[in-house]
């Protein structure tokens, strides 16, 4: 076994390495810190080396025995190694993966100050680390989609509202479903998911039951579609399909998707006059007893679930959008609100929803309700799946939030 010179080791003299680098590694003191954290800082200062003055073998080698021992000394000594670490883009993954799992004032050194993190390092952590360290990780100016996605993995708020802010990452399909389901219980999340490019007519038409009047008024404005293309494209099929008696299912439902212009029928699928469908209207506006409910569904060509929904909407735009899109004349609906209620309030959500009746075409009006029946669609169903499992979770914690209080 090599002899030791004690002199030697009093000085910070290095044993058998090179003489230049001696000069570099923090030197003993006879008083102040613990020789175990004279150990952490003079291993650092290797790790930290130049590439010029040492090899990737040998900085591996030393982050290998801070591994063993970094856990074993204070915060402010790991925090002190953070600090340094996070300028070395050479540092091995394995120290680095440690200090980001650390605790969150220790994380922060690293995720704030490299430039140069390893994507599977930040999603590793995300994925391992508590909720802190996630805010961190999104607030990262090289923030990926698919970092992004392990970040929301957990359904938390503040996390959501971090990735949201940050515009220049694009986010997957899956996040935005998950966000879309997550914006049903947060206000903050609408705002800031309704200003990302990624959100689809589907998503808009699916937040629009939960946000307020001015963001379902700008959900009809962003979203506004024709389908005209979609029409044209499919118009000889129709007759193929309703009159030749083609039994596939699947594109009869599509071609009711796209219908051109909907007819309201009777219990026996015979016309309606529009003298029906206004009474019908009036009456539901001012009560939606559930044999209105019935009729508006058999004349809308809408489930009961959504009729019910419709009219029983505080709000009043979805009853806007159905009367659009059974054609009721621009007065007729204006008189529906006014006389179903009285006082200058009444007369104020009149007006509002008035405009919001005269922001749409009427085909984009029907559009919004095959979007708002589409159960069967797989990206809408996805989404309430998601809502369902959030819901869950939530009751869940409540329920051990309410035990938990209660000892």
């Amino acid at each position: 076994m090599t002899d030791f010179d004690a002199d030697e080791i009093r000085a910070g003299a290095p044993t058998n390495a090179k003489s230049d680098v001696g000069a570099m590694l923090t030197p003993l003191s006879p008083s102040g810190p613990s020789v175990r954290t004279l150990m952490v800082r003079k291993l650092t200062d290797i790790v930290v080396l130049p590439s010029a003055k040492i090899s990737s073998n040998e900085r591996s080698l030393v982050a290998d025995i801070l591994l063993h021992v970094l856990d074993k000394v204070e915060e402010p000594i790991r925090m002190e190694v953070a600090q340094r670490i996070a300028r070395v883009s050479e540092c091995p993954p394995a120290l680095v993966r440690m200090l980001l799992l650390d605790e969150p004032a220790i994380a922060e050194k690293i995720t704030s100050a490299a430039e140069n993190l390893p994507e599977a390092l930040l999603i590793e952590a995300a994925q391992q680390g508590n909720m802190a360290h996630r805010v961190m990780i999104a607030k990262r100016i090289d923030l990926s989609t698919s970092v992004a996605d392990a970040c929301l993995a957990f359904d938390e708020i503040d996390v959501c509202k971090q990735v949201l802010k940050r515009e220049e990452c694009l986010l997957s399909p899956n996040a935005v479903n998950k966000l879309v389901a997550l914006s049903a219980t947060s206000k903050e999340v609408q705002g800031a998911l309704l200003r990302r490019r990624e959100l689809e007519p589907a998503h808009g038409f699916i937040m629009f039951w939960w946000v307020d009047a001015e963001r379902r008024r700008r959900i009809l404005t962003r979203f506004a579609l024709d389908r005209s293309v979609v029409q044209d494209a499919l118009a000889d099929l129709y007759p193929r399909v309703f009159r030749g008696g083609d039994p596939d299912t699947v594109v009869k439902d599509i071609l009711v998707l796209s219908e051109r212009r909907h007819r309201p029928r009777g219990v026996n699928g015979e016309p309606v006059s529009m003298e029906v469908v206004r009474k019908t209207l009036a009456a539901a506006c001012k009560y939606p007893a559930q044999e209105i409910i019935d009729a508006v569904s058999m004349l809308g060509g809408i489930s009961r679930e959504l009729s019910s929904r419709i009219l029983r909407d505080a709000g009043g735009e979805p009853y806007a959008v159905l009367c659009k899109s059974l054609g009721v004349p621009r007065d007729d609906f204006y008189a529906f609100l006014t006389e179903a209620a009285d006082g200058p309030e009444a007369q104020d959500r009149a007006e509002a929803l008035l405009a919001v009746f005269d922001s749409m075409a009427r085909d984009f009006a029907r559009a919004v309700l095959r979007y708002w029946d589409w159960d069967t669609n797989p990206r809408i169903a996805h989404i309430t799946r998601l809502m369902s499992a959030i819901q869950s979770d939530l009751k869940i914690n409540d329920i051990s939030d309410l035990s938990s209080s209660f000892g």
